[in-house]
């Protein structure tokens, strides 16, 4: 069938399809299986938008049983502007595990009675169960990066020191965990729980006014001071190859790029108002009033990610104007939901066979 549409007409019908059929499709054939693992393909591929949604306690399916607080949401992908939560039950652990973490379109399971971690792949509907960890956690990371590898890592912290931290790390490569001691080069004190996972290292913002990256392959750490002080709404993240820092001060929010990671040198790129989002396009989507929150950097282009009740808003800020909104769900769907953390990916031959 494929050599009589010829590879051309053949990616073009691909490219048309949910990610989930293109995961599957690669078992159809070998050559099947080398064109949908091809980066001229996945160029052409929009990235995946996923994230966490948090419910609050009373929140209530529509089977009336209380909501697993932290549930998983992907836009639709079929242009209607949607994000909706996705079904987890092909995973038997869903409803009784928690999702403390994701990472790139991976989810990280935690079950405490007894302790168990699982890597969930939503796309995929596959997923793996780690080893027992070695000692009690008080925080854990989930690392991947589905452009340069189908393994990932997940980073317990498991105590707190000085100025560092005892941490376990599981490897999915070789399926072991490993004891580690981190010296953050900064008081404990400071360091957030915010964290962002680019290039290999975790980089985590401290309220001294700084961030320190956890090299994952050596676990050193690296201080670098921040151009703006951090609050509970600044956020770390990455725009193309490069670490973005985003912070607000009520009213504005500037973000900021790292130059220079030695001299610590940073270049402001954009600032953005509630005005400048409220305004929109005369003809286009606009935000409508002032509660809106930061929530990613598009990795390959100036966009930025917005969480405003109750609607995710990709904003151009080269073009100064809303580009793309997605609605969380029903209006009673709507109540006591929080995003909180969302990815932006995208589709890989990595993401496509991890967990495989």
């Amino acid at each position: 069938m494929d050599g009589e549409l010829g590879e051309d007409m053949l990616t073009e019908i691909l490219v048309r399809l949910p990610y989930k059929s293109l995961a599957r499709f690669q078992c159809v054939s070998t050559s099947w299986q080398c064109l949908i693992s091809g980066d001229y393909l996945r160029r052409r591929l929009p990235l995946i938008t996923s994230g966490v949604l948090f419910h609050d306690s009373g929140a209530r399916g529509g089977d009336g049983l209380r909501k697993q607080a932290y549930t998983y949401v992907c836009a639709s992908g079929d242009g209607g502007g949607g994000v909706a939560e996705a079904d987890m039950g092909f995973f038997p652990g869903h409803e009784s595990s928690t999702i403390i973490d994701g990472c790139n379109g991976m989810l990280l399971y935690y079950a405490s009675h007894p302790a168990a971690f699982h890597v969930v792949n939503p796309t995929t509907r596959r997923w793996a169960k780690l080893p027992a960890p070695r000692r009690k956690t008080l925080l854990s990371v989930l690392a991947f990066d589905p452009c340069a590898s189908p393994h990932y890592k997940v980073m317990c912290f498991t105590g707190w020191l000085p100025r560092g931290a005892s941490v376990d790390v599981f490897d999915s490569e070789d399926g072991a965990w490993r004891e580690h001691e981190v010296d953050f080069g900064l008081d404990t004190d400071a360091m957030s729980a915010t964290m962002h996972y680019f290039d290999g290292s975790i980089h985590v913002l401290a309220y001294s006014g700084h961030i320190v990256r956890i090299d994952l392959a050596t676990m050193a750490c690296a201080v670098t001071a921040l151009p703006a002080p951090v609050s509970c709404r600044a956020r770390a993240g990455h725009c193309r190859g490069r670490l973005r820092y985003a912070s607000s001060d009520g009213s504005r929010l500037k973000f900021w790029e790292l130059r220079d990671a030695v001299t610590g040198e940073w270049a402001l790129k954009h600032e953005l108002g509630i005005k400048d989002l409220v305004a929109g396009e005369p003809s286009g989507p606009g935000l409508q009033g002032d509660n809106f929150l930061f929530m990613a950097f598009n990795p390959d282009r100036e966009v930025v990610y917005m969480w405003t009740p109750w609607r995710l808003v990709a904003f151009d800020m080269e073009k100064r104007r809303v580009e793309e909104e997605w609605a969380l769900a029903t209006e009673k769907e709507k109540e006591g939901a929080h995003l909180i953390q969302i990815w932006l990916f995208p589709f890989s031959r990595h993401l496509a066979n991890s967990l495989a």
